[in-house]
């Protein structure tokens, strides 16, 4: 805060004072602009970085949905199994 100057109207010109006040004001503006400029811009991208993390999610979310899905396609399309018997098994089964 070492832009603060004590300025008596008594010691300073009417003309002068008023262009030690309108640069004073004209100061005050632009930070109040700048400061809402910047904290604009810090919400915009705090928004954009949390809406685009599903950006990078996605791919390996998809790939692995994907992955999942054909195998479950494959299990439920696929005859069962038969267990093929050995030689001995069906003479036994015979009997």
């Amino acid at each position: 805060m070492g832009d603060f100057s004590v300025v008596h109207s008594s010691d300073v010109a009417p003309d002068e004072l008023a262009s030690l006040v309108a640069e004073r004001i004209a100061r005050e503006q632009a930070r109040g602009f700048r400061r809402f400029f910047l904290m604009c811009f810090a919400i915009v991208l705090a928004g954009v970085w949390l809406l685009s993390w599903p950006v990078h999610v996605l791919p390996h979310t998809l790939l692995w949905s994907l992955l999942a899905t054909g195998a479950f396609v494959i299990g439920l399309t696929s005859p069962p199994r038969s267990h093929a018997t050995s030689p001995d098994r069906q003479s036994m089964l015979l009997r």
